[in-house]
């Protein structure tokens, strides 16, 4: 159940972070494995070694996702590599904001090209080569709880994720006939590297945790587990949907009532 053995599936941006822990439990189902990232990490060789070791494969390619060169060289060999392609995880994505009154075109373009364009195109890549193959395919988009809700500081990150979740669908509608299923996730709160760079301090995220209805944050196994259905044969009724790992966030009511401390009535 839930075997990935002999396919090939490519996360990127999986070198920390919720990429690597979706790219783990990919691995540990069976599945041949492409890390990705801009930079080489400097456990390499330890990452491919444990993502190797339940009978499939792992390599490394690095690229810049958001350059269409770079996009075309991941996928050509990712393909050469395991001679098949079956999963596309785009993960790869970043937070460019750094408040309103710094906010220029180049924050939106950089957020855009990289959390939209690259998205897009990576996927349309998969897409052709199912089609011209008719072969069946999986492709997930990492959006976020902020597809829904919006946040302060965050205008240009808020947009780039509704356009994923719209994305999702749209890409849905063009390959209902092709055997290629795309979805999303969008998980809220994870434990990063870049959450706890954002939170400052231990203290902040121990506090920032404590704060989520479920009363912690996400790990990035747990996205790894609901990506993990959705690529499966067990999930291949799923298209166009989403999942959302948020502890409950997105189920409470916030009010000025709240902030207030004041008891609302039952």
């Amino acid at each position: 159940m839930f075997s990935l053995k002999n396919k090939t599936a490519l996360v990127t941006g999986s070198t920390f972070g919720i990429g690597l822990g979706i790219l783990q439990v990919l691995a540990r189902a069976g599945a041949n494995v492409v890390m990705n990232g801009r930079k080489t990490p400097p456990d390499l060789d330890q990452l491919l070694k444990e993502l190797s070791s339940h009978g499939n494969r792992a390599i490394f390619i690095p690229a810049d996702v958001s350059q269409a060169k770079d996009r075309e060289r991941l996928f050509q060999e990712s393909l050469k590599a395991f001679g098949r392609f079956d999963i596309l995880v785009n993960n790869a994505g970043s937070f460019f904001d750094s408040g309103w009154d710094r906010l220029n075109e180049e924050t939106f373009d950089s957020t855009m090209n990289l959390n939209v364009k690259a998205t897009f195109f990576m996927s349309k890549r998969v897409i052709d080569h199912c089609r011209e193959l008719k072969q069946k395919g999986s492709i997930v988009l990492v959006a976020s709880t902020n597809s829904f809700a919006a946040e302060r500081g965050s205008p240009c990150y808020d947009t780039s994720k509704g356009a994923l979740l719209m994305m999702t669908r749209s890409l849905a509608v063009q390959t209902f006939k092709d055997s290629v299923n795309v979805n999303a996730l969008c998980p809220g709160l994870v434990d990063t590297p870049l959450v706890r760079k954002l939170a400052g301090d231990d203290a902040t995220f121990n506090m920032i945790g404590r704060n989520v209805p479920k009363g912690r944050f996400c790990t990035i196994e747990e996205c790894g587990y609901a990506v993990l259905y959705m690529v499966s044969d067990e999930g291949q009724y799923m298209t166009g949907q989403h999942i959302t790992l948020d502890g409950g966030i997105l189920a409470v009511q916030h009010t000025a009532v709240d902030d207030l401390g004041a008891k609302t009535p039952s």
